[in-house]
C-alpha cells in the first residue's frame, strides 16, 4: 500500500486486464496463507451449485433470473465508501435491468452508521412489491438491519457479498491508530496518516468506526437477535491474492498485522464467515470486485447466479 495524493485515485480500478476467473480451488488458501485460523462452520456450501450455474449459457441464465424475479424488486446496497468508487454494483443493476427487472441502486451514505444507513434505507424501499436484498461488505449489515426491523416490508432474501462478521483490522489502525506495532517503515506510517485525513475530509469516520471490533460487535449482538428469519440469508466470503482497487484492496497491510493469513483485501477470511449461514466460498476474489468486476471477474453473472439460485430454493 503507498501513500496516494487523494480518494479520487484510491477508487480506480488497479487493472481490468486477466486471463479470466473461475469459481473452483477456494481450499488453496491453506497452501498460500498457511497461518489461517480454522473457519468457523457453515450450514450449507453453495460452490457445487454456483460452479454449475456459472457455466450455464448466457440465455439459460437470463431465463432462470427473470423467472426468479417476476413481481420482485432488486435493490443493492453499497458497502462502506461505495459511494466513492465511481460504477459500483452499477454493472449488475444495468445488466438486470436488460432483462426487465425491477433493479435498484437504493440510497445510503456510505460514511454513515448502519442504524442510520437502515432508516435512509426503510424509507425508499417503502412499496408493496416483495423485495429482495443485495448488500456488499457492510452495505449487507445495513441490509440484514432493515429486513428485520422493517415490517411492513415484503423481503423474500438478502444476499449478503463479503459482508464482516470480524473487524477491519485496516481501518483499526487507520481510525484507532491499532496494530501500530507491523506499521515500522517511514512512508507507511506517512500513507496511513494520508489516508485517515482523507477519511475526515470525506466524513466517513462514522461508518468506518462501526467496522471496528467494539462498535461491530454491538450491531452483530442486535442483527443476531433477530434469528432465525423468514427468509433465506447467504453470505459470499472469499480470499484474494492481488489487489484490485486502490481504495478496498490492502494487501500489504494486512500481511503486515497478521502475516500467513487469508483475507480478501479488507477482511480476514475467517471474519467473513457467519456461522450456520449458507456460504459461496471463492477463491482470487478481492474485496471490491463483486461491486468493481475487473480482473477477469463478472460482478454482472456473479449477482445474476447468485439471484437465480436463491429464488430456486
Amino acid at each position: 500500500m503507498r501513500a496516494y495524493s487523494g480518494l479520487h485515485r484510491l477508487a480506480r480500478p488497479v487493472s481490468r486486464d486477466h486471463d479470466g476467473w473461475t469459481p473452483s480451488a477456494f481450499a488453496d488458501y491453506a497452501r498460500r496463507y498457511p497461518g489461517t485460523p480454522p473457519l468457523p462452520g457453515v450450514s450449507h456450501d453453495l460452490g457445487a451449485a454456483f460452479a454449475d450455474a456459472w457455466r450455464w449459457p448466457d440465455d439459460e441464465l437470463d431465463a432462470r433470473v427473470v423467472a426468479g424475479t417476476l413481481g420482485v424488486r432488486v435493490a443493492f446496497v453499497r458497502g462502506f465508501l461505495g459511494n466513492w468508487m465511481p460504477g459500483n454494483l452499477l454493472g449488475p443493476i444495468r445488466a438486470l435491468r436488460a432483462l426487465g427487472i425491477a433493479a435498484t441502486l437504493a440510497p445510503t451514505d456510505s460514511g454513515a452508521t448502519v442504524a442510520t444507513n437502515a432508516n435512509i434505507l426503510t424509507t425508499s424501499l417503502r412499496g408493496d412489491t416483495p423485495l429482495l436484498l443485495c448488500g456488499h461488505s457492510k452495505g449487507g449489515l445495513e441490509c440484514l438491519r432493515v429486513a428485520d426491523t422493517a415490517t411492513d416490508l415484503h423481503v423474500v432474501g438478502v444476499l449478503l457479498s463479503q459482508t464482516p462478521r470480524g473487524p477491519s483490522a485496516v481501518l483499526e489502525s487507520l481510525l484507532l491508530l491499532r496494530h501500530q506495532e507491523s506499521l515500522r517503515r517511514p512512508h507507511r506510517r506517512a500513507a496511513e496518516a494520508l489516508q485517515r485525513a482523507g477519511l475526515g475530509l470525506a466524513q466517513a469516520r462514522a461508518g468506518g468506526e462501526q467496522l471496528t471490533a467494539d462498535p461491530l460487535a454491538a450491531v452483530l449482538a442486535v442483527l443476531d437477535a433477530a434469528a432465525p428469519r423468514p427468509f433465506p440469508v447467504w453470505q459470499t466470503a472469499s480470499w484474494s491474492s492481488r489487489p484490485t482497487a486502490w481504495l478496498d484492496s490492502f494487501h500489504e497491510r494486512l500481511g503486515e498485522i497478521r502475516p500467513g493469513c487469508a483475507h480478501d483485501g479488507q477482511f480476514y477470511l475467517e471474519d467473513l464467515v457467519w456461522p450456520g449461514l449458507p456460504h459461496l466460498l471463492l477463491p482470487h476474489l478481492d474485496h471490491a470486485q463483486p461491486a468493481m468486476g475487473g480482473f477477469g471477474f463478472d460482478h454482472a453473472r456473479y449477482w445474476k447466479v447468485l439471484i437465480a439460485l436463491l429464488r430456486a430454493a
